[in-house]
């Protein structure tokens, strides 16, 4: 399967991202649009699906987390309090509009998500770390082959000519 994507390169820092046609693209077509500057690649924005399934694939591997014990609660029903401190969770800019789309920066500051109708449909990565999770998921992803399918995978990737080949 060839990956497609869809390179937009921004050359004037001053103009703003169209994100609104960017997501209509990446919606529309399915494929991942990646941002640039001078050439070189700042963020991908993915199909949400996408994302879902290479996370999935990157932390296949990973543990899942040990529960944490909980205490019995007193009987004192009555009292609410919140432990904000631990959380440690710092305040968001809004959620911006883009035509049809809703801009959510994530918490990490980082990560975006695009939303039409309450369902979230496109994600922006940093170009690194899209490319750590396309590699992570892929290498993960063989692990989980069944043997035959490992070998003949093995096989195809031997008869690949070496990169720059042709």
């Amino acid at each position: 399967m060839d990956d497609v994507k869809i390179v937009v390169e921004r050359r004037y820092a001053p103009d703003p991202i169209d994100y609104e046609r960017l997501v209509s693209l990446v919606e529309s077509t399915g494929e991942r649009v990646v941002l640039t500057e001078a050439d070189v690649p700042v963020s991908v924005l993915f199909p949400a699906g996408v994302v879902t399934e290479l996370e999935h694939w990157a932390r296949a591997d990973y543990p899942t987390p040990a529960l944490v014990p909980q205490e019995e609660e007193e009987d004192d029903a009555n009292e609410t309090t919140w432990d904000i401190g631990r959380l440690r969770v710092e305040p968001l800019a809004g959620p911006q509009e883009y035509g049809p789309y809703i801009r959510y920066v994530r918490a990490d500051g980082r990560r975006v998500s695009f939303a039409r109708g309450g369902m979230v449909v496109a994600v922006q990565l940093t170009a690194d770390e899209a490319a750590w999770l396309e590699d992570k998921a892929m290498h993960t992803r063989q692990g989980f082959m069944e043997p035959k399918q490992s070998a003949a995978f093995e096989e195809f990737l031997a008869r690949q000519p070496s990169v720059g080949e042709q």
